[in-house]
């Protein structure tokens, strides 16, 4: 069960790429709230139509949420990385249910929250999608190899 292979490798280099492109999306959100408060972080993440700041600030309350779902996802990205390294690299069982899961329970997120009511462009959201499908094709080809 703790067979190395290129598949295996793959796969825990994909889960490695797609917690670290999402503590370095989060930290950039984070330092957009901060710098502009969540008019800033509402601009960036608006990608698919233009996030129209008009009369209307975004309240104090809402943009602290949105802090707080941007340093949730800085911490998963931390936790996928730490499990790719420690678990996914050396094609354990577990390490991919749990990357598994914790991917696709977020990127769900992702598309329910920002992708399918438009607040967010397809291309954007689709980086961490495919990395994630990119990884679970290939541990599911590395497990099956043992």
């Amino acid at each position: 069960m703790n067979k190395s292979n290129a598949a295996t490798k793959a796969g825990a280099i994909f889960f490695l790429l797609w917690g670290l492109v999402h503590v370095l999306g989060a930290a950039l959100q984070l330092a957009a709230l901060r710098s502009g408060g969540g008019d800033a972080l509402a601009r960036m993440l608006s990608t698919a139509r233009p996030y129209d700041d008009g009369s209307n600030e975004v309240p104090a309350v809402a943009a602290a949420f949105m802090g707080l779902g941007s340093y949730q996802i800085l911490w998963i990205g931390v936790l996928v990385a730490v499990i790719a390294i420690s678990m996914n690299w050396r094609n354990q069982r577990l390490g991919f249910c749990l990357n598994l899961s914790i991917v696709g329970l977020t990127d769900l997120g992702l598309v329910i929250a920002l992708l399918l009511p438009g607040y967010m462009a397809w291309s954007d959201g689709m980086v961490g999608i495919s990395l994630y499908l990119l990884a679970a094709g290939f541990s599911i080809a590395g497990l099956n190899a043992d």
